[in-house]
């Protein structure tokens, strides 16, 4: 593993606290099985390298070369703890520490631009697609650029040596915990506690990555509540006064979903997917009739050995709605599914369920206005969306759906994260009065 170091501020030594006087400039340090030797190239440029001896960064023991040592995002976490925790610490502190030899604060003399550079640094997962990776979108300073396989360069180029540190250990911290093939790491308060520091040490960190870190990286409502507070205050400082959740918007969808449904009634479930409602539902202790209508036929095998798993024969698979005809009053799920046809072959749809006898229907969709919250001049949330709607559009779909059935009563609800009052999915809750 190498990480160069590059600045044109004349004091980037001092601010690293390395001393180019010391070894000739080397510093070498054991870190798990290997060793950290640091270099001071000249005053303007800082390399590390990781020099492993054998499995340090290996998730199983085996005789192949343990190729993680030399490109993990967890070694370069690990390297940064060793070597520059100094800069890591909160940003305040780090501004006002004085450097003492220099009569002068660290705040002071960090005032030049700083690139940090990775020749191999290991990405597998599905934030690289379609030559992006998706964290390039949310910080302008860094660019990665893919080698050969899973193995990228990566660059960071950033306004200050603070800057660019946190910045590189944010990338890292997500690089590793969404990597597919990585060492696990345990996350706990304290690490979730130095992170968030290192998150919100860094400016114009977007809504989204802190979503994105919610739901990589903090693994229970202890540490969600830490970290809660702390991003809430960050973005009102945006001029976003937001209310985060715990569970990420679409388990929010499933819970308020199931909430609504009742173990007594039979459920018709249209574009059910993979069977997440029907899982849900029957861990709560759901038996009655499942019918579940999708038009991707390779979803009926699935539905065969999930039913299989709860040792029950009430799960009832359809392609085509039409050929669903339950003889019982239903519940209706009609969840994320509308916005993938035309308006007018949503209508239709919706009215189709409608005919059904039902006790309740519940539909849900994207709001269109949170998706700016999801990236600058963000469209469609999903490419295969065919429309999404504001609010108000939502509102004047339903009722159109619904406007020669006068018995319906209709609830209009929002869940998610809320920001400046929006929230990513709205729902309408329609109730059959007959």
């Amino acid at each position: 593993m190498i990480i160069q170091i590059h600045s044109e501020n004349p004091k980037l030594l001092d601010l690293l606290y390395k001393n180019p006087g010391t070894d000739q400039g080397l510093y070498a340090k054991p870190l798990k099985n290997g060793i950290i030797i640091g270099n001071a190239m000249n005053a303007n440029q800082y390399d590390v390298i990781f020099q492993d001896t054998k499995y340090s960064y290996l998730p199983e023991e085996s005789n192949a070369i343990d190729f993680q040592s030399y490109c993990s995002p967890l070694t370069v976490l690990n390297v940064c703890t060793e070597l520059f925790m100094h800069i890591l610490r909160d940003k305040e502190e780090y501004l006002t520490t004085p450097i003492t030899w220099l009569n002068s604060t660290q705040g002071d003399q960090d005032m030049y631009p700083c690139e940090v550079f990775i020749p191999t640094f290991y990405i597998h997962s599905s934030w690289y697609r379609n030559g992006e990776f998706l964290l390039e979108r949310y910080f302008p300073a860094l660019k990665v650029k893919q080698i050969i396989g899973h193995n990228f360069e990566l660059r960071i180029q950033s306004e200050s040596v603070f800057e660019a540190i946190n910045l590189l250990n944010v990338v890292s911290v997500f690089t590793h915990v969404t990597n597919e093939y990585g060492k696990f790491i345990y996350i706990d308060e304290q690490f979730a506690s130095k992170y968030v520091r290192i998150l919100t040490n860094i400016e114009r960190v977007p809504y989204f990555v802190f979503y994105l870190f919610i739901k990589r990286a903090v693994k229970n409502d202890k540490q969600f509540q830490l970290v809660k507070p702390i991003f809430e205050s960050y973005l009102s400082k945006q001029g976003l006064k937001t209310t985060l959740t715990y569970n990420g918007t679409h388990l929010e969808r499933v819970k308020y979903i199931s909430s609504k449904l009742d173990l007594q009634t039979s459920i018709l479930d249209i574009g059910c997917g993979e069977f997440i409602y029907y899982k849900r539902m029957m861990n709560l202790g759901f038996r009655k009739n499942y019918f579940a209508v999708d038009e991707d036929e390779r979803f009926e095998k699935l539905g065969e050995a999930i039913s299989k798993r709860y040792e029950e024969n009430n799960l009832f698979f359809f392609s085509q709605l039409e050929q669903c005809n339950p003889d019982e009053k239903v519940n209706i799920i009609l969840t994320e599914v509308i916005e993938h046809n035309s308006i007018e072959d949503a209508t239709l749809l919706v009215q189709k369920a409608a005919a059904y006898h039902f006790d309740q229907m519940i539909i849900t969709t994207p709001n269109v206005s949170f998706n700016q919250f999801y990236a600058e001049n963000a469209g469609s949330r999903h490419d295969d969306h065919q429309f999404e709607l504001t609010e108000t559009e939502f509102i004047s779909f339903i009722q159109n759906c619904f406007r020669q059935r006068p018995s319906i009563e209709i609830t209009y609800e929002y869940i998610g994260d809320k920001i400046n009052g929006i929230q990513p999915t709205q729902i309408a809750l329609i109730k059959n009065k007959d």
